[in-house]
């Protein structure tokens, strides 16, 4: 599967929500992808630029999915020689929001906080922008895994923060595009804060907890 194929498949998934029940996720951070880099290369354990961005759709205020789309942006730190590097990912995510079940535990939380731990599947691809590497792109399947807190500042609009780890299966370059001779699985580390957009009036999570 090629990037246009990820992304065809992402427009695809989007187009089967009904558009008054769509959210829309943009988020801003930072990264840190594990140590899986050819000597002498090395990077930053912190870098930036990250984007996330994302349609979702809550069939109930507990569960929904997620088609989106991650950005990241990494280059050299310590002793290591200089390059760069693009990490790209689509994925398709469960979200299910677990407020309701830490208030039922009494744990004091504001009612319009929600509480997401999302998972699913996806694809990632490396792009190297640096010599030797140029021409080393790639691509891999992937599974992500993360919580994010909302908050909603209104019906309409909620701010988050998202912690999520990629887990990249069977990587055919090492992050700085060195093509290794046998097939590796890494990790890409995400940080991200954003903003909700709700298409309609509901804030979905913003409801009394539903008592059990």
């Amino acid at each position: 599967m090629n990037r246009f194929t990820a992304l065809l498949l992402l427009i695809v998934v989007s187009s089967l929500t009904t558009a008054q029940t769509l959210t829309i996720d943009l988020g801003l951070g930072v990264n840190s992808p594990s140590n899986d880099f050819v000597t002498p290369y090395e990077a930053k354990p912190i870098n930036g630029l990250t984007v996330d961005a994302g349609i979702r759709y809550m069939f109930k205020k507990k569960l929904g999915v997620k088609a989106g789309m991650g950005f990241n942006r990494y280059g050299n730190g310590g002793d290591s020689p200089e390059f760069k590097a693009n990490f790209t990912r689509v994925n398709l995510q469960a979200y299910y929001n677990v407020w309701d079940h830490l208030y039922n535990f009494q744990i004091p939380l504001p009612e319009r906080l929600g509480i997401f731990l999302h998972a699913g599947p996806g694809m990632s691809f490396i792009k190297p922008l640096s010599e030797p590497h140029l021409n080393n792109t790639s691509s891999n399947f992937n599974v992500i895994a993360g919580l994010a807190l909302h908050y909603g500042v209104s019906d309409r609009v909620s701010v988050f923060v998202d912690g999520s780890n990629i887990f990249n299966m069977g990587q055919e370059t090492a992050y700085e595009g060195t093509v290794l001779a046998d097939k590796i699985n890494t990790t890409m580390l995400n940080v991200t804060f954003g903003v909700s957009i709700s298409i309609n009036s509901d804030c979905y999570f913003c409801e009394k907890p539903e008592m059990e």
